[in-house]
């Protein structure tokens, strides 16, 4: 049979590598490869990057997406981001390495993707600055500058035959700090498309010869890879059965595919064997044994989804069955469907069959050859030959069927994200009110961190308390926190109850940042809290009025104490959504209230940008103002009362007080008469005595203003409750 001779001709040829390809050359005439079943070959993994010692290098043409193989690496360097090592320094990580791509020579490569994002466009651009060097496996290429410099020059090695890429000092925070999963398009022969049986001729090489003539017709593929553990020959197989190929030996294997001309053979004792009916037996076992295929899949990678792996069907009806085959080859959509229409046709008209006995002269025909009978139009495919008593035996398959021009295929969509620079980091100080569920003993300030660019994703962010001359690192701001700016000013309104008349227009620092409305229960549970300028609220409607511009009503004001900063709102001052989750919360020593500190972001697109400076004021700790002040004149003296409020009790427990959370309760009253303070007193009490010979000691004026404050022994005085009373 063919399948004997072929394998037996390729030893002869090419040695072990050449035996495989003769086998499954023979086996592919026998049709044995694609044959009725699901079990065809499985796609490379193209996706991993993997650090295994004795994996493939892969074998490319054309243009592919591959992960490589890291074959060197001096490990992750912790880099102290300023300061002396006795300042507390903060960290950031990167790291030095070399991945193998492909057997080389390559042309180049094009688009990066890191974690499945593309860092690298197709024009070469970073969107981040990265150091890198490309190799393109050249057998003169010299040893990498880094690698020499770290293993020593006799010890390095210069990858020559194996393209791959250096990365010097690659920044980890982007990757949690940790070498990315890469991959890379790479670009082989001459970039270009490539078609099937130029794709068999350029893989099936040994010693720099090659295996295998080509001739004929074949689909044009964007690119192929072997990449998979084994020989060549079972890479190629999948490729060679898909393209319509026969191949048969000679003076050496010879691919044929689509063709015009074929060869007239007399009608000399020939006879066919063909399906009997259209029945259902027919469609599922036909003569021979062989299964009848009524549905074709193939896998491949899709071009139009970043290469990634597709799966395009064919189906003709019927019971019959399923062939499914994967092949390591980029292509459109369009091209697989179509290749697996093609594939389901052939099998259809192949199932014609029939055999010839011609003279000895007919020696040379050999299997792949096209014929055609003298008393039949139709076009053959030789299968198998056999020459006995000078007699030459034809096993002929039809072939020549009305094959598919294009296709329509839907290729979906790309699963990734493009190359995006993450641009600068805009940071915020934020100095608040204890939080609900917040009990301070230590000041604490909030960093709001987020990008405009589409890019922006995450950035490390570091403090400094000694004027920039140390750093040390305060965290990672994961996402963003939704900030902008108010486009219109905020009215005044009641701290009493629901603000329904009071609306704001917001204009938010990126297209990726969202503001959503909340019920009022949600709101009244603590939903929807944003800080604008220095007022706490909380709103429940939200109106879109274009991209990143928003109006927010019905709001709750004065929240947690800012009640101070309901009125003078102006257009242009900060909105914040204070959602924990987009905010990084700094603690600070107690000695430091009153200090500046310094913040910054240290992501990739923020080399360039300066700290933000804040003055700690430690808002978390003071006392709140007291509630209802209330002055009255009786006998002479100005009598205050008022109510203690807790920086810890904006809950209402039912028949409790609220928690003090400050040491022992005591309050700071000023008194003023005109414009000028005239008195100072302390009370533990809430309540305080003007009485009628200080007034007169204190002189006269039109009217007293008292200013009352809770004090805290941590950071003393909090905001002061005012009461004013006419004198006349």
């Amino acid at each position: 049979m063919a399948t004997l001779i072929l394998g037996t001709v390729g030893r002869v040829i090419g040695g072990p590598i050449g035996g495989l390809i003769g086998t499954i050359a023979g086996g592919l005439v026998d049709r044995s490869l694609f044959g009725g079943n699901r079990g065809g070959g499985r796609l490379a993994n193209l996706d991993v990057q993997s650090a295994a010692y004795g994996e493939p290098i892969p074998i490319i043409v054309g243009r592919m997406r591959a992960a490589g193989n890291l074959v060197w690496s001096s490990g992750i360097a912790e880099i102290a981001n300023g300061g002396s090592k006795g300042g507390g320094s903060g960290y950031s990580y990167a790291a030095s390495f070399a991945v193998a791509l492909a057997a080389g020579p390559i042309v180049g490569v094009g688009r990066i993707w890191a974690d499945g994002t593309e860092i690298r466009n197709s024009a070469g651009s970073f969107a981040s600055p990265v150091t890198m060097r490309l190799y393109t496996g050249g057998e003169e290429q010299s040893v990498d500058p880094l690698i020499a410099a770290a293993e020593g020059g006799s010890a390095a090695p210069a990858y020559r035959g194996i393209a791959y890429a250096v990365f010097e000092a690659l920044p980890l925070a982007e990757f949690g700090n940790r070498i990315p999963n890469l991959t890379f398009e790479v670009i082989s022969s001459s970039g270009s498309a490539i078609d099937m049986g130029d794709a068999v001729r350029r893989l099936a090489v040994s010693d720099g010869e090659a295996l295998v003539s080509v001739s004929g017709r074949y689909p044009a593929i964007d690119g192929h890879v072997a990449a998979r553990a084994g020989s060549i020959a079972d890479n190629l197989a999948a490729l060679v059965a898909i393209s319509g190929a026969a191949m048969s030996a000679g003076d050496a294997l010879q691919l044929s595919g689509d063709a015009d001309d074929f060869i007239e053979l007399p009608e000399r004792d020939s006879h066919a064997r063909r399906p009997e009916s259209d029945n259902a037996r027919d469609r599922q076992i036909r003569e021979g044994g062989e299964l009848s295929i009524d549905v074709v899949e193939i896998g491949y990678f899709d071009t139009d989804r970043d290469y990634q792996s597709g799966l395009q069907r064919a189906r003709r009806g019927g019971p019959g069955a399923l062939a499914h085959q994967s092949i390591s080859s980029a292509m459109p959509a369009t091209l697989a469907k179509q290749l697996a229409v093609t594939v389901l046709a052939r099998s259809e008209a192949s199932r014609a069959q029939t055999s010839a006995r011609l003279p000895w002269r007919y020696v040379g025909v050999r299997p792949g050859m096209r014929v055609r009978l003298a008393d039949d139009d139709r076009i053959w495919r030789v299968r198998a030959t056999r020459f006995e008593a000078f007699v030459v035996h034809l096993d002929l398959e039809h072939v020549d069927v009305q094959l598919p021009t294009e296709r329509i295929a839907d290729a979906g969509r790309a699963v990734g994200f493009a190359s995006q620079p993450a641009g600068d980091t805009q940071l915020r100080w934020l100095d608040l009110p204890p939080l609900p569920g917040e009990a301070l003993a230590l000041p604490r300030l909030w960093l709001a961190a987020s990008g405009a660019a589409p890019g922006w994703r995450r950035a490390p962010l570091s403090i400094s308390l000694d004027d920039g001359f140390s750093y040390q690192h305060a965290g990672m701001a994961e996402g963003g926190a939704a900030q902008g700016t108010a486009v219109t000013a905020l009215p005044a309104g009641s701290v009493a109850g629901w603000d329904r008349f009071s609306a704001v227009e917001i204009e938010l620092l990126s297209d990726s940042m969202w503001l959503q409305p909340a019920s009022e229960g949600a709101v009244l549970a603590g939903a929807n809290m944003a800080l604008i300028g220095d007022e706490l609220v909380q709103f429940a409607q939200v109106e879109m009025l274009g991209p990143r511009r928003f109006r927010l009503s019905a709001f709750l004001r004065g929240r947690q104490g800012s009640e101070a900063a309901v009125t003078g709102h102006r257009a242009g001052e900060c909105f914040v959504l204070l959602d924990r989750a987009g905010l990084l919360a700094i603690d600070l020593p107690l000695e430091s209230i009153g200090r500046t500190v310094l913040g910054r972001a240290n992501g990739s697109g923020d080399t360039a940008a300066g700290p933000v400076a804040a003055v700690i004021g430690g808002k978390a700790l003071l006392p709140l103002s007291p509630a209802h002040l209330s002055v009255v004149c009786q006998d002479g003296d100005i009598v205050a009362n008022w109510v203690r409020r807790s920086r810890t009790g904006f809950g209402w427990p039912d028949f409790a007080d609220v928690p003090i959370a400050e040491a022992s309760e005591a309050y700071c009253v000023e008194v003023w008469v005109g414009n000028v303070l005239v008195r100072t007193a302390a009370t533990t009490a809430p309540a305080f005595v003007y009485a009628a010979d200080q007034r007169l000691a204190d002189g006269e004026g039109d009217c007293v203003e008292l200013r009352v404050s809770q004090f805290s022994a941590l950071v003393g005085p909090g905001p002061a409750a005012v009461a004013t009373i006419p004198l006349n």
